[in-house]
């Protein structure tokens, strides 16, 4: 009877992992509700600010669980503070938590938004009680706790040491250090008390490297956060666990979101019949640049899609098929295009097979039909031979949608990541010159780019689960005049969908290849860099002074030097793919 008394249960990693969360988010609860929600009943300015900035480190600290465990109330928690459009139920969620509370405590106080604050501090209580309720259900695995702090380490390179989530406490550096205490924690229950300084070095770094605008975020990637990521997987080996079925669009064993082949291109896609293949890519790229598809028979997609300009045109506008005819909007470039979730300026398809069907059924742009199409391409043997290889079908016929789908995959395949910046970042230290890193740490900090072109994909898609592409409002005008600027008429997403948070919303394209990609924006208005660097240094055309009450883009000016400019460029410049 004794001994059944004294025995003593031994937890496991993951249920020790699992047991500190419960304390720690006690712990989290206790200052929002005994620190944050007293601040803001009592209006006491200076005890709001300490005691949010607290809660957010708390939060960071959690972060890699509550994100990756509780993934609809991690919105919740600290959700960008836009409007989230549910279209096919239309819906309409307004935003709540952290990132709101800040907008609201960093602007001047008023009897109306401080009431406001109190409120998004209830909520965020409802929604703590929510993820501690949640909790007490889940059986955690050692896979997923693993691949839950390997996904923190691509969200800190790409949003977190961005300011991303805080652009007006400007809070990342420090708040990386709670994140990575967090990460510290899962791995002491793995390998006892650490003695490796891996990580403790790079929170000594972050320490002594505080302020947001000089940080240096090439080297804190390159020589702080890719040792972890190597130490992560190490532990990972040593214990024998498995890698999780991610739900990251990354490889499951991807170390680092920078390595070769770090992507997984079959999980931009619906399901396995539209996975990727050598034979698919051939078929489709002898589509791509055949005028087959064109009821004319005069018109492919290389039409407007030029291999040597990163698949674009080179135009303001492209010429549609009646002479003197111009399209809408700017040829966009179909470099990485596989890796994001929508296409189009206006995000109006869902797929890239969407896409196909669209441009060759358009009036101005192809004039085609892909059933007439799949008929012309029957009467030829090499096709017939083509699509046996990609299908392993014996009639080696084509359909329409066997048509859209060779299409998209060599679309797919356009992603070859093989850049002097990539070369850089897998370890090539002499790829990069000293003004195309001060271009990336700007870029990345400062300039404030990598908030809406994130890392490592540089456009809209976001790491480290790559599940949605973002649309942004930035006040493009019609000219490049910058003393009496009219807004471009374009509504872009508006058009599609009548919300007001969509007007003149565009969909945010890759920055990779795009010293190759002039002229810019969606409607062509800037011919160079420069010029597109101007505008956003004024901040976008509400900081020119252009009437634009949805920009999501801040209208503060980012007070860019000349050099600062020169810079950013020329990293751009180093995003160029080489043979």
């Amino acid at each position: 009877m004794l001994s059944i008394f004294c025995k003593t249960e031994t937890k496991t990693s993951a249920e020790q992992v699992k047991a500190d969360f419960d304390r720690q988010l006690t712990e989290f609860q206790s200052i929002i509700d005994q620190k944050l929600f007293k601040a803001a009943q009592n209006q006491n300015e200076k005890a709001i600010k300490q005691s949010f900035l607290l809660a957010r480190a708390k939060y960071k600290e959690l972060e890699y669980y509550i994100e990756y465990f509780f993934p609809s109330t991690a919105v919740m928690l600290n959700g960008a503070p836009i409007d989230e459009i549910e279209l096919g139920e239309n819906l309409i969620e307004n935003p709540t938590g952290f990132q709101v509370m800040e907008e609201i405590i960093y602007e001047s106080p008023t009897k109306e938004n401080r009431l406001e604050l109190l409120n998004e501090v209830k909520k965020m209580q409802l929604n703590l009680q929510r993820v501690s309720r949640f909790n007490a259900q889940y059986q955690l695995t050692d896979a997923q706790l693993f691949d839950a702090i390997r996904l923190e380490i691509f969200r800190i390179t790409s949003l977190g040491i961005t300011g991303f989530d805080t652009p007006n406490a400007l809070q990342s550096i420090p708040e990386t250090a709670a994140a990575l205490n967090g990460i510290e924690g899962v791995l002491e229950k793995y390998e006892g008390k650490v003695t490796d300084q891996t990580i403790s070095s790079a929170i000594t770094y972050l320490d002594k490297n505080s302020d947001f605008n000089t940080f240096n975020r090439l080297t804190f990637i390159t020589q702080y956060l890719d040792p972890i990521s190597k130490k992560i997987n190490a532990v990972r080996l040593k214990k024998n666990i498995t890698t999780a079925a991610s739900g990251s669009a990354l490889r499951d064993e991807a170390v680092n979101m920078f390595e070769p082949n770090a992507f997984n291109v079959n999980k931009f896609v619906g399901n396995s019949t539209l996975f990727i293949s050598d034979a698919k890519i051939a078929l489709g790229k002898t589509l791509f640049n055949d005028p087959v598809l064109s009821n004319g028979g005069n018109r492919s997609c290389t039409s407007c899609h030029h291999q040597a300009k990163a698949f674009t045109d080179g135009l303001v506008k492209p010429t549609g098929i009646k002479t003197g005819e111009t399209l809408l909007r700017n040829t966009p470039t179909l470099s990485y295009a596989g890796l994001q979730r929508g296409f189009f300026y206006d995000l109006k398809a869902g797929t890239l097979e969407d896409q196909a069907l669209d441009v060759v059924h358009h009036k101005q742009e192809m004039n085609g039909s892909l059933t007439q199409a799949a008929e012309r391409i029957n009467a030829s043997k090499s096709y017939q031979t083509l699509f046996q290889k990609a299908y392993q079908d014996k009639t080696g016929k084509a359909d329409p949608w066997k048509i859209q789908h060779a299409l998209a995959s060599y679309i797919r395949s356009l992603s070859p990541f093989s850049s002097r910046f990539d070369r850089y970042m897998q370890g090539d230290q002499k790829q990069l010159s000293t003004d195309e890193k001060q271009g990336f740490n700007l870029f990345m900090g400062k300039a404030k780019c990598g908030s809406c072109h994130f890392a490592p994909l540089f456009n809209g898609t976001p790491a480290p689960l790559f599940n949605k592409s973002e649309a942004e409002v930035l006040g493009v005008p019609a000219t490049p005049d910058t003393i009496k600027p009219q807004l471009d008429s374009d509504l872009g997403r508006y058009a599609l969908y009548n919300y007001p948070q969509y007007k003149h919303a565009f969909k945010t394209s890759t920055l990779r290849n795009i010293t190759k990609t002039a002229p810019y924006m969606h409607n062509g208005v800037y011919k160079t860099l420069e010029e597109v660097m101007d505008f956003y240094n004024r901040g976008g055309g509400a900081g020119m002074g252009i009437k634009v009450d949805n920009q999501t883009l801040s209208a503060d000016k980012l007070n860019l030097s000349k050099t600062e400019i020169k810079q950013i460029i020329a990293f751009l410049g180093a995003l160029e793919d080489l043979p």
